[in-house]
C-alpha cells in the first residue's frame, strides 16, 4: 500500500538542453528560455543544461541566478553528437522530460500541448508544428517522455554507433527509441496525417499559433530572428 506521501508527492518534470559552444543564438535563447520558463512555469518543472566545456563562464553564471535552473557540464567532443547529451536526463528523477533545442522559445501555445499530453496518461509527447521539416518520427526539439521508460539511455547511446552529422539526433530517436514508445503516443499534427497504432491518439492543437510564422520549435538568434528562410 503506497503511503500518504507517495499519493501525494509532485510531479517533478525537466525540459532539456544540450548547450555547447559560444554562438549567441544558443547561449542568449538559454537565458531568455530560463525566463519565460520562470513566468509561464509551475515550480514542478526544472530547466537542465547538459553543458560543454566551450560555453563562456558568463553564460554559466548568469544561467544558475535561476533557481529553476540545474547545470550539468561535460567535457564530452562538441559536434553534431553532443546533441545527444539532453536525452540523459532520463537517467535523473524526474517523471517525464521534454527537449527542446536552446534557440527555440518555450511558449504557452507549447505548455497548452503538453498538458493535453500529461493527461492523457501516455508515455510519450511527439509534436509537429511546420510544414516543412518536421515530418520526422519524432523531432528532437520538441518531444517528451515518461522518463522510466529510459533509465537504460546511456546503454542505448553507447549500444550504436554515433557519428558527426546534422540529423544524428533525429536518426537515434527513429531507430532507438521510437520502437519502444510508438505504441503511447500522443502526437500533434496538423500536416503530416501522421499513423497512429495502438493506444496512441493523433491530435489537432486546441490553441491556434499567435500568427501564421510562430510555431513550436522555430530557430531563433538571440535577437529572435528566424534563422531559416523557410520559417
Amino acid at each position: 500500500i503506497r503511503s500518504l506521501t507517495e499519493e501525494t508527492a509532485p510531479m517533478r518534470q525537466a525540459i532539456a538542453f544540450s548547450l555547447y559552444g559560444s554562438d549567441l543564438r544558443y547561449s542568449v535563447g538559454a537565458i531568455k528560455n530560463a525566463i519565460i520558463a520562470q513566468q509561464i512555469l509551475d515550480e514542478e518543472y526544472e530547466l537542465v543544461f547538459f553543458v560543454g566545456a566551450s560555453v563562456p563562464p558568463w553564460v554559466i553564471s548568469t544561467l544558475n541566478l535561476f533557481s529553476n535552473v540545474r547545470i550539468i557540464q561535460t567535457d564530452a567532443p562538441e559536434d553534431h553528437t553532443a546533441k545527444l547529451w539532453r536525452f540523459l536526463a532520463c537517467e535523473l528523477d524526474y517523471d517525464f522530460v521534454a527537449f527542446r533545442d536552446a534557440d527555440a522559445r518555450l511558449s504557452l501555445r507549447e505548455l497548452n500541448a503538453h498538458e493535453q499530453f500529461i493527461d492523457s496518461g501516455l508515455d510519450a509527447h511527439i509534436m509537429k508544428d511546420h510544414p516543412t521539416g518536421h515530418n520526422y518520427p519524432i523531432n528532437a526539439g520538441m518531444f517528451t517522455v515518461r522518463s522510466a521508460l529510459f533509465k537504460d539511455i546511456r546503454a542505448l547511446i553507447e549500444s550504436v554507433e554515433i557519428s558527426d552529422y546534422y540529423t544524428q539526433d533525429q536518426d537515434f530517436l527513429r531507430n532507438m527509441i521510437y520502437p519502444r514508445i510508438q505504441f503511447s503516443c500522443f502526437v500533434h499534427d496538423e500536416f503530416y496525417d501522421t499513423q497512429v497504432e495502438g493506444k496512441s491518439v493523433r491530435k489537432d492543437y486546441l490553441v491556434e499559433p499567435a500568427n501564421a510564422i510562430s510555431h513550436i520549435g522555430a530557430a531563433l538568434d538571440e535577437n529572435d530572428k528566424f534563422i531559416f528562410a523557410v520559417d
